[in-house]
């Protein structure tokens, strides 16, 4: 308790301190002789070594996701990747009644994309390249199980990035791929929005409804004679549409199967499933008597199935043989020159803060240098802190020798403590929102920016503050913890993916890293470039003047 108090006096007179020297230059004199002669009083800052090291994102559990990636994605520096999605339908009534005499109208699939709207405009969001890819989708015929049978506890069933349900079972591909029901060459994205038209009771046509941009076909062409009124409609007194579980075992769901036109370029996509807008529908025509008349008259009806049910990405990466060598071989013992961060089953970077100098000093004499302890291993220990840390940050600077294109770099980079499982004490106290988009953490976690040097010469690079996050390992004696780094789509999702193996470095990966395609390869802790080395920048007032 002593302690604490202490801590909070000499943590409230420094701040006092920092306030006055940020006001204006008459209040600071004023002010500030009647307290301290803070003209001793100046705020420094030194620079210490970290080690930071590639590592390769193994299979991950990927259901469970709140939005879902489809496509296929070429970067020049990393390799191509292609992301397929597996899902069940889940009826909205179980045992219909399709009425007398049922005539089969349309079948229709409809998936949102992400956009935002300006008028009339729509702009899709989280859209990865601009050429067509093959799109072809299957009935599936491989059950989506709810419970791991390989749980004492009725564990949900984890499915994971590379298609496997454990280390010792795979999906089998053939049942993936059962009866065709969609195929193109031309799947492309667009930020079309699609209006729907009726005729009205005079025949003429008029608009019923304008939906956002969406994926939406009919599910219709290329089948067997009567293949949906077979599957569906003569199933309307049948245990298969009595309840979520039957209908799941009896029809298993959808499989979208992507391939390239060209190796080199295509589209992927992050798709909206989780909306109630998501759905295959049946549109029908029936008779019904009326009760009154007994006259007969026909009706539409629509049967509607969702996609509530389990639902898995699927994840094919074709890296290229220098990307793979380079995180194959990293050197987590001085480490990399460089750092190939890759969203998705690609690679993250370890970060070791306090990593020793050329001198043998290290973490102790860092803690040697903040703070004292009075009294070591009494009863009436306590701390005193020597250096008030204003800011302490890493900045990593992008590797220009490699091109890229102002679309290929990931807006965002994660840091996440990596033997917790948790963001750092720093995300969970910055408050700072974009609104319009929702995206976030912008003090703690600032996006990719552009510096000019005195030459002239232009440098991307982004920011992490850790303030907190060290100033804790000074006062609290919190553990100097490895910290991953990772790109992200979004900041805000920071739930981790659980690993399909054991990995005594990380439990998983942030979803918003799983939810990208995008690459950036950064100077490391070993980079050739000084000025653009990764280190730990600290600011700090020292108490002691």
């Amino acid at each position: 308790m002593k302690y604490s108090i202490l801590f909070f006096k000499q943590i409230l007179f420094a701040k006092l301190i920092i306030v006055l020297l940020t006001s204006c230059e008459d209040e600071y004199k004023e002010l500030g002789a009647g307290i301290i002669n803070i003209q001793n009083i100046t705020i420094q800052n030194q620079t210490y070594p970290v080690k930071t090291y590639n590592k390769r994102i193994t299979p991950f559990q990927s259901n469970g996701m709140p939005s879902n990636l489809l496509g296929y994605y070429n970067d020049s520096n990393f390799g191509s990747t292609t992301v397929e999605f597996l899902a069940q339908l889940t009826p909205g009534l179980y045992s219909p009644n399709f009425g007398d005499n049922t005539t089969l109208d349309s079948v229709v699939l409809t998936i949102p994309y992400y956009s935002s709207r300006d008028g009339d405009n729509y702009t899709l969001d989280s859209v990865y390249g601009n050429s067509p890819i093959k799109l072809s989708i299957y009935r599936n015929n491989f059950f989506l199980r709810n419970f791991d049978p390989a749980s004492d506890l009725d564990e949900s069933q984890r499915y994971f990035s590379n298609g496997a349900l454990s280390l010792s079972e795979i999906m089998n591909q053939n049942e993936l791929e059962g009866e065709l029901l969609f195929s193109t060459n031309e799947f492309l994205p667009s930020n079309n929005a699609i209006t729907l038209i009726t005729r009205d009771d005079e025949g003429e046509i008029e608009t019923s409804e304008t939906i956002d941009p969406s994926f939406r076909v009919k599910l219709e062409d290329n089948l067997p004679l009567n293949f949906w009124e077979t599957t569906i409609f003569d199933k309307e007194d049948s245990e298969e549409l009595s309840s979520a579980n039957n209908f799941y075992n009896y029809f298993r769901g959808l499989y979208f199967k992507v391939e390239p036109l060209n190796s080199d370029e295509g589209n992927l996509i992050l798709m909206n499933f989780s909306s109630s807008n998501a759905h295959l529908k049946l549109f029908y025509t029936y008779e019904t008597t009326l009760a009154t008349t007994d006259e007969i008259t026909e009706r539409q009806g629509s049967y509607d199935l969702s996609f509530s049910g389990n639902r898995t990405t699927l994840i094919n990466n074709n890296f290229n043989t220098n990307f793979l060598q380079t995180i194959n071989n990293a050197n987590d013992v001085q480490g990399d020159e460089l750092l190939y961060l890759k969203g998705g089953e690609g690679s993250m970077a370890v970060i070791e803060l306090f990593a020793e100098d050329e001198n043998g000093n290290g973490f102790e004499e860092f803690l040697e240098e903040f703070r004292e302890i009075i009294n070591p291993n009494e009863t009436n220990e306590r701390r005193v802190i020597k250096r008030l840390i204003n800011e302490a940050f890493i900045e990593f600077y992008v590797d220009e020798s490699f091109t890229y294109s102002n679309t290929d770099l990931p807006l965002r980079v994660y840091v996440h403590d990596l033997d917790n499982d948790i963001p750092l004490i720093d995300y969970l106290e910055d408050p700072t929102i974009n609104p319009a988009t929702s995206d976030s953490k912008f003090f703690h976690l600032v996006p990719l920016a552009t510096e000019i040097d005195s030459d002239g010469n232009e440098s991307r690079k982004y920011k992490v503050r850790i303030t907190e996050h060290v100033n804790s390992i000074i006062s609290n004696d919190l553990t100097n913890l490895r910290l991953g780094l990772f790109v992200s789509s979004n900041v805000g999702v920071t739930n981790s993916l659980k690993f399909l193996s054991y990995d005594e470095l990380a439990r998983g990966i942030p979803t918003g890293t799983a939810l990208t395609p995008k690459g950036v390869i950064l100077h490391g802790s070993s980079s050739n470039n000084l000025i653009k080395r990764a280190k730990l920048n600290i600011y700090y007032t020292d108490l002691n003047n």
